[in-house]
């Protein structure tokens, strides 16, 4: 199949469609988040299958981008190169991209999660389960998304968002964003070697976002020692503050 001009688009346009990607799926937990805090863990189950959606999109563009974005960083003894253009992934070139097909490339990836994180279990990472599983595990979160947001009825049940119990919402919440954290972190790491000098556009400022969803008790546990040394300086109060 040969490419169209509509199908090639630059590097510098991929890394900013990337970056969209993953700042809204960062945003859409953080929103999840604010719902489920306040009485609608349905709603906030609902846009975490949607974050995973966009973080999958995401993961289409990385692939077919990465190479051409680190072309220009000379890593590992390599001249610098100029970028080429980046060939748009098929589930991007049309506004139809199926849900399922997004959830199973998300299910897929996050399935990593526990071989990123643990060297024991990296097998984990390199080689996930087979296709069908992710099938299942896509189909199911499709259903958690349109139970989060509709009322439905079977036979004489009623299904309701109101009726979704908060703690399952929160465990998808922190597994949701550690797979955003973990795609995060390849891209950083894929750059850490660059000589200095070197182009590196590193967007830790999502991480930082992303963190306390991730690691909510040990961002909280930082938190309180942070504070908690803030308190043992004694810093003297500055004058604008005595007056």
């Amino acid at each position: 199949m040969t490419e169209t001009d509509d199908d090639l688009i630059s590097a510098a346009f991929a890394r900013r469609w990337w970056f969209a990607l993953m700042a809204n799926a960062v945003g859409l937990i953080e929103d999840a988040a604010v719902l489920a805090g306040h009485g609608s863990p349905g709603r906030a189950q609902s846009l975490v299958v949607l974050a995973m959606e966009e973080l999958a999109k995401a993961r289409w563009l990385y692939t077919a981008a990465s190479a051409q974005w680190t072309s220009p960083l000379g890593l590992y003894g390599l001249p610098p190169r100029e970028a080429g253009p980046v060939i748009v992934p098929e589930g991007l070139r049309s506004t139809r991209r199926p849900h399922l097909e997004k959830l199973r490339v998300a299910e897929q990836f996050a399935s990593g999660l526990g071989g990123f994180w643990d060297p024991e279990r990296r097998p984990e990472y390199y080689f996930p389960a087979d296709l069908e599983t992710f099938d299942t595990a896509a189909r199911q979160r499709n259903t958690d998304k349109q139970a989060g947001l509709y009322v439905d009825r079977a036979g004489d049940v009623l299904a309701t968002p109101l009726a979704i119990p908060p703690g399952p919402v929160a465990d998808m919440i922190e597994q949701a964003a550690q797979t955003i954290e973990m795609q995060l972190i390849e891209d950083h790491t894929r750059q850490q070697d660059a000589p200095e000098g070197a182009p590196v556009d590193s967007f830790q400022d999502l991480h930082w976002v992303i963190l306390p969803y991730a690691h909510p008790e040990m961002h909280a546990d930082f938190v309180d020692r942070l504070s908690a040394a803030d308190r043992e300086s004694g810093q003297r109060p500055t004058r604008s503050d005595d007056s």
